[in-house]
């Protein structure tokens, strides 16, 4: 069964997927997020951003539009970072929800029904937290990159952004009205977008919720511990820099 949303259908959730290299494992995911999304009720449609690939992510995925019509696959001439992916693709989404997930599979799509509701109560994003314990939360990850994870979420407190625990989990969801004022202001293009948004939005007053998910790691990681790390270390303080306090 496809997905067949027109250009002229309402959508109600717009699902941004940034994909660089990921030839090997966004078909699988692709075809979970489907399968998730042609049991619902809403309309939606499911954008991958390819970010300049040098392997098959393109084809790949435009060989699932075939199947399911409601893919779109833009494809950015050369690697720009996970931020300027997601922006682009966001900035394009025509949804009254629109979120961005991880290509890696991480974090799987029904995290969506599960936290959706919170938008009825009035929270303008919703973000997944690693760090935050529920009834059915699944957290996978290696040694290293709990204690390195640990190190830079004590640095984005205490420099940054004191009320959120995981700035950095790849499941984040949005408001329509609030994705022009927010993401047209954001200038971060590597890794540490995430926490150029949640800033952005606290300075504006948007309401933010931050939930359990379920997430595991996946072999294949585009982060490089070591350089991403300081890179990211070093746009806590770009961000305060830029937008002040």
């Amino acid at each position: 069964m496809s997905i067949r949303n027109s250009h002229r259908e309402k959508i109600d959730i717009s699902i941004v997927i940034p994909a660089k290299n990921e030839a090997k494992r966004l078909p699988r995911f692709l075809m979970a997020v489907f399968d998730y999304c042609n049991k619902s009720s809403k309309k939606y449609e499911i954008i991958v951003v390819d970010d300049g690939s040098t392997d098959e992510t393109y084809e790949e995925a435009l060989e699932l539009k075939k199947l399911y019509l409601s893919l779109q696959v833009p494809s950015l001439k050369r690697n720009r970072g996970k931020g300027f992916a997601v922006k682009y693709g966001i900035l394009r989404a025509r949804g009254d929800i629109v979120l961005f997930i991880d290509a890696d599979g991480s974090t799987l799509p029904d995290e969506i029904e599960s936290n959706i509701r919170y938008f009825q109560e009035g929270y303008d994003i919703i973000i997944g937290s690693r760090n935050i314990k529920g009834k059915k939360q699944l957290i996978k990850a290696r040694i290293h990159r709990r204690l390195m994870g640990k190190i830079f979420n004590f640095c984005v407190h205490r420099f940054l952004l004191k009320e959120i625990g995981d700035t950095q989990c790849g499941f984040k969801m949005f408001r329509q009205e609030i994705i022009k004022p927010l993401f047209s202001q954001v200038k971060i293009y590597g890794f540490g977008f995430d926490m150029e948004v949640l800033y952005l939005a606290n300075k504006l007053g948007y309401k933010i919720k931050e939930v359990p998910i379920r997430w595991r790691h996946v072999r294949g990681s585009k982060v490089n511990v070591l350089t991403d790390s300081l890179r990211m270390f070093f746009n806590i303080f770009q961000i305060r820099i830029w937008h002040g306090k």
